[in-house]
């Protein structure tokens, strides 16, 4: 290991050279960006001089007939007008705001502006411009990578020599003082010679040494005790907000909690300290307030809170999840230090994002909220972690007390600033948030679902207000994860159970009315156009599908499980309760003003009902198992409610209609409600006959006999069709009348002719025939009566 001792000294030593090196070139490349700007003025300047000239000349000698000297030495220049709009535009805007100075041209350079004219003055102004990213980069960025690597640097530096014994503690934090005040020092003494941006960001360099010496000299060496040691961090704190604030230097405020809380990480030891570490971050934290109240810094706002949530989440994933993995918990006595600390910071950042505002009475800005909410989130994420497994009842008090601390915020913003409606709506939705979660936890209902349903109402409200795309995305994203919730909870019962009152069924019926809850916010925003219209239909058939999903499921559960125990057989219950679901939610998908305006879920409507349809035509086969009533049973009553169903479908879609799409989708469900009781009625006879027949010994007589009925009713059905077709004048009507009428011709000539015995034949041919005359007879009757051609 002594071997590496000097390559590690040559890398401390680097990294001090680092800094230093970008001292001097910042002070070398402000110097030229001086010379440069001189230049650039003397620049502009330059066609007045040059009118100025002329005239003076044009002054001493009006008689002389010759023209000047002077003007075969310089090109003539264009109009004077045209010249300074042409200079102005192509100098950038600050060299037009520097001061007039002619100091720093040589002799050189002016006979080079005479000697080229005006195309060496534009070319001398694009190089000005160019150089102008290559003066930001030497100036500022490499003033920032200067300082990060003597923070960094003398950071290692410290602890190497800890590890290695080389200087004492009292020595390290001697040394490490002198370098931080050495700092302060040359940044004010810089500051006072014009060089702003070396100043900052030594002075900043030097806070953060200052930081990290007493970070040590407390936590790590003992050599201050507590009291001392936060005395000296509040002065440290309270001294660099100062300079900040009064210099109104934010990189100064920046750099200096940046190394404030980059300090634990650079001397952590791997001891669990949460008291001092906690208090010197809450320090901190305090000092980025302290900004707060006097400048609007955003990035300070933001390093306070990553930093603060940053330590902290290192400090409980390294210390406290290992435990809650192994023992499932946290044990009391270590459970105050983790959710102690946790209430402090949910206070300090629940205040310090509108702090500004408070004390200032202006309106809070989008930043500010989405910090707030980020607060709230993260809090709550902990207090799940924590609570969540084993104390669920003080969860459900601690998200009642976060709802009114909200509560409070909400009402001294009331107070503060009345004209700040969107920041009081924000705080009053992320209060019934909480309390709309600590609900289910009381009760331990699905309690992680609620919380993502209501996250998602919180997200859309915000989100909707301040017209923040990504919060309205934040929303959708919080339903999806409720719904993955609601999955994961599977099966919705195992048991018997209460139907519709119990805690899973109402867990569904909660989620789903929060999605319309958030539909009906769409519905009523008229500032996003058709993406809103969109997101409503949408939101609207997530809710409806949610609803259906869950009253499915739990009568499915009922079927299984209640109704078993009882000693009464109930056959094909489910699947006819499910069949009266599927027509209603088709209907609710339809029907207007329930639904938004759109297409999408009419198309829905449309694709349920044809699925509705295939499934009722499988099911229905099982629904009978003896002997019934024909056309007087449940089982073609719910048959009969289907095809009713879809023809009041299609008349709404009809009566609704704003173009042929709709009149398409109209015609399509009502094509379908032909189909679906032509095909009822032919299973309703088949299946009496057959039943009839069974056990008696004549199953064959009785299957002639619903072979007959059969083909009567085709006949019957197409002839009611026709005359429907005639009567409402729809020729699709008389279409399919005709269609069917060859399947029954197919039917009698083919299948009856060969398999029933001579009296049914008799009956279905004669019947056949009078229903062909009678429509023969009503083609004719149209026919003569001018009934085609007004069609």
């Amino acid at each position: 290991m002594e071997i590496l001792i000097v390559p590690l000294i040559f890398l401390l030593l680097g990294c001090l050279a680092a800094g230093m090196v970008a001292f001097i070139m910042c002070l070398i490349a402000f110097s030229r960006l001086r010379n440069l700007e001189q230049k650039i003025r003397w620049l502009q300047e330059a066609p007045v001089r040059r009118e100025k000239g002329a005239a003076e000349m044009k002054a001493e000698a009006p008689v002389l007939p010759q023209k000047p000297v002077v003007s075969e030495l310089i090109p003539p220049p264009p109009p004077p007008a045209e010249a300074v709009s042409k200079v102005r535009e192509e100098v950038p805007l600050s060299a037009r705001e520097i001061k007039p100075r002619v100091e720093g041209v040589t002799e050189e350079e002016k006979s080079s502006i005479l000697t080229n004219g005006w195309a060496g003055v534009a070319k001398t102004l694009k190089t000005a411009e160019t150089m102008g990213l290559e003066q930001r980069i030497g100036t500022k960025w490499v003033l920032v990578a200067g300082v990060i690597a003597m923070l960094v640097g003398i950071g290692f530096f410290l602890k190497f020599a800890y590890d290695r014994n080389w200087i004492g503690p009292l020595g390290r934090v001697v040394i490490a003082a002198i370098v931080g005040l050495s700092a302060l020092a040359v940044g004010e003494w810089t500051r006072r010679r014009d060089y702003g941006i070396a100043a900052r960001g030594l002075t900043a360099l030097g806070f953060a040494i200052l930081y990290v010496t007493i970070f040590g000299a407390y936590n790590f060496y003992h050599l201050l005790a507590a009291g001392p040691a936060f005395l000296l961090s509040i002065l440290i704190t309270a001294a660099a907000m100062l300079y900040a604030v009064s210099l109104n230097e934010i990189l100064a405020a920046f750099l200096a909690l940046l190394g404030g809380y980059l300090s634990p990480v650079l001397l952590s030891t791997g001891e669990n300290r949460p008291m001092g570490l906690f208090s010197y971050v809450t320090l901190l934290s305090v000092g980025g307030m302290l900004c707060a109240i006097f400048r609007k810094w955003r990035a300070v706002n933001i390093l306070v809170f990553l930093g603060t949530y940053g330590l902290y989440t290192g400090w409980f994933e390294k210390f406290y999840r290992p435990m809650m993995k192994d023992a499932g918990f946290i044990p009391r006595a270590d459970l105050d230090i983790v959710l102690g600390w946790l209430g402090v910071f949910f206070v300090l950042f629940l205040v310090l994002p509108v702090l500004y505002e408070l004390v200032r009475r202006v309106k809070a800005k989008r930043e500010d909220v989405c910090l707030i909410l980020s607060n709230a989130a993260l809090v709550f994420y902990y207090l799940c972690t924590v609570l969540y497994g084993h104390y669920r009842e003080s969860l459900a008090f601690a998200a009642v007390g976060m709802c009114a601390a909200h509560l409070v915020l909400m009402a001294v913003i009331g107070r503060r600033c009345q004209q700040d409606v969107p920041l009081r709506l924000s705080l009053l939705a992320i209060s019934i948030f909480f309390v709309t979660v600590a609900i289910p936890l009381y009760l331990k209902l699905y309690a992680v679902a609620w919380a993502w349903a209501a996250e998602g109402i919180i997200l859309t409200i915000i989100g909707l207000k301040y017209r923040s795309l990504w919060t309205r995305a934040g929303g959708m994203a919080a339903f999806t994860l409720s719904c993955i919730w609601l999955i994961y909870y599977l099966p919705l019962h195992q048991a018997a159970f209460d139907l519709v009152v119990n805690r899973p069924f109402l867990s569904w019926w909660v989620t789903a009315a929060a999605v319309g809850i958030v539909h009906g916010m769409y519905r009523r925003d008229r500032t996003l156009g058709e993406e809103s219209r969109m997101l409503a239909e949408i939101l609207y058939a997530g809710m409806l599908l949610l609803f259906f999903a869950g009253l499915a499921m739990e009568w499915f559960y009922h079927v299984r499980y209640n109704l078993a125990t009882t000693a009464r057989s109930y056959p094909g219950h489910f699947e006819k309760g499910l069949v009266v679901l599927v027509t209603v939610f088709m209907l609710l998908f339809l029907v207007r003003p329930l639904r938004p305006a759109g297409w999408i879920n009419k198309l829905i409507a449309l694709l349920i009902g044809l699925i509705g349809s295939g499934y009722l035509l499988i099911c229905f086969t099982g629904f009978h198992h003896q002997k019934f009533t024909i056309f007087s049973n449940g089982s073609f009553g719910i048959g009969l409610y289907f095809v009713l169903g879809l023809l009041t479908g299609g008349w709404v879609l009809k009566k609704q209609a704003a173009g042929a799409a709709d009149r398409a989708l109209a015609l399509g469900l009502g094509l379908c409600s032909i189909v679906v009781l032509w095909l009822l009625l032919t299973e309703e006879i088949y299946y009496y006959w057959h039943y009839q027949g069974a056990g008696t010994g004549e199953e064959s007589r009785y299957a002639f006999l619903g072979q007959m009925y059969l083909s009567v009713m085709w006949a019957i059905y197409s002839l009611v069709l026709m005359m429907l077709g005639f009567w409402r004048k729809v020729a699709i009507l008389r279409y399919i009348a005709l269609g069917l009428l060859a399947v029954v011709l197919f039917k009698v000539f083919v299948f009856d002719m060969s398999t029933l015995k001579s009296v049914y034949r008799i009956a279905g041919f004669v019947v056949l025939g009078m229903i062909l005359l009678g429509i023969s007879y009503l083609y004719q009757f149209g026919k003569k009566k001018g009934f085609f051609s007004r069609l």
